[in-house]
């Protein structure tokens, strides 16, 4: 008998389990320009403008710092969001947002210098 009833209270405890949904999802969404490193590591000193505006695509802003010196910046944002979902025990939902910069300065035309912050 007590065989028997903890049986049946198995069987009804894992019927209620698995009525419990787990979900998870995670996405990564990015705007504007990533440039990575391996890319940045392309553009040596000396190159041209045209060179660069290939490999990256137009900057998202240029600005002239002396007559012959420009700087162009290529910015980007990402944000990474989980959720995940166990019905009636758990919910969580983060989001976290990455914010970044890649420069070429340009002097005469040619790269001068790279960096990224």
């Amino acid at each position: 008998m007590k065989n028997a009833l903890a049986l049946s209270l198995a069987l009804v405890a894992s019927s209620l389990l698995s009525a419990c949904i787990v979900n998870v999802d995670s996405h990564k969404e990015r705007t504007g320009r990533y440039v990575s490193s391996a890319t940045l590591q392309q553009i040596e000193p000396g190159r041209s403008q045209d060179y660069v505006r290939a490999l990256l695509g137009e900057p998202t802003s240029r600005t002239k710092v002396e007559a012959a010196t420009e700087i162009w910046k290529w910015t980007y944002s990402e944000t990474k969001t989980r959720q995940g979902q166990l019905i009636f025990v758990f919910d969580t939902d983060e989001s976290e947002r990455v914010e970044g910069a890649t420069y070429v300065e340009f002097q005469d035309g040619l790269v001068r210098k790279t960096w990224q912050d």
